[in-house]
């Protein structure tokens, strides 16, 4: 976990990923969550994606397996949450 001030410039290669800081690099892991706040700039490679309102992506993301895409909002009246599964 990459907490609210933390910062990490390089790649991470994990189980899960949960970013509410700032990370700069690659992140290699089965599942990342991107938190309000979060910040992630680089190419990932991941099963499960979930990026909350105010949390920020900024690259590529590449599916680590061959399943079908799939795009769905999670609890529809709370604050938006978006869980996307993306196969390259």
């Amino acid at each position: 976990m990459v907490g609210k001030t933390g910062v990490i410039i390089g790649d991470v290669s994990a189980q899960k990923v949960i970013i509410s800081g700032s990370v700069k690099g690659n992140v290699d892991a089965k599942s990342i969550e991107i938190l309000a706040g979060g910040r992630l700039e680089g190419a990932i490679s991941s099963d499960e994606l979930v990026i909350e309102r105010k949390g920020v992506f900024l690259g590529e993301s590449k599916n680590q397996t061959n399943n079908a895409d799939s795009i769905k909002m999670i609890n529809s009246n709370q604050p938006k949450i978006i869980e996307a599964k993306i196969e390259e």
